[in-house]
């Protein structure tokens, strides 16, 4: 894995450690899928959230526009890392939703 990739590894998991926490003193414990949906795929959305908009989007928009090779894999990088994104949002929007009601019902 290059540094790049265990820099964005170590991102996740440390704010996974933080979501789990702040998880917790809401007291979201009772159901542990739910509660890990939300640990890994938050934390994964706010570092892939962080990559498009500080890297990808800037190189999207400064890219020369003779370089449309490396301006269409960027596109297809995009479109794929969007993909996972939608995934992600989808595969926790159940948790998320319980998390909500939890934090609204009180």
């Amino acid at each position: 894995m290059n540094v790049e990739g265990e820099s964005e590894v170590q991102q996740i998991l440390e704010l996974q450690k933080q979501i789990e926490q702040r998880l917790i003193q809401l007291g979201f414990v009772g159901d542990d899928d739910a509660m890990g949906n939300i640990i890994h795929h938050l934390a994964e959305l706010s570092v892939w959230g962080k990559k498009l908009s500080q890297e990808a989007l800037p190189a999207f928009l400064t890219l020369s526009l003779q370089k449309k090779a490396e301006l269409a894999d960027l596109i297809v990088d995009m479109n794929s890392e969007l993909t996972e994104m939608k995934e992600a949002i989808e595969d926790m929007e159940p948790a998320f939703i319980e998390l909500m009601n939890l934090l609204t019902s009180k």
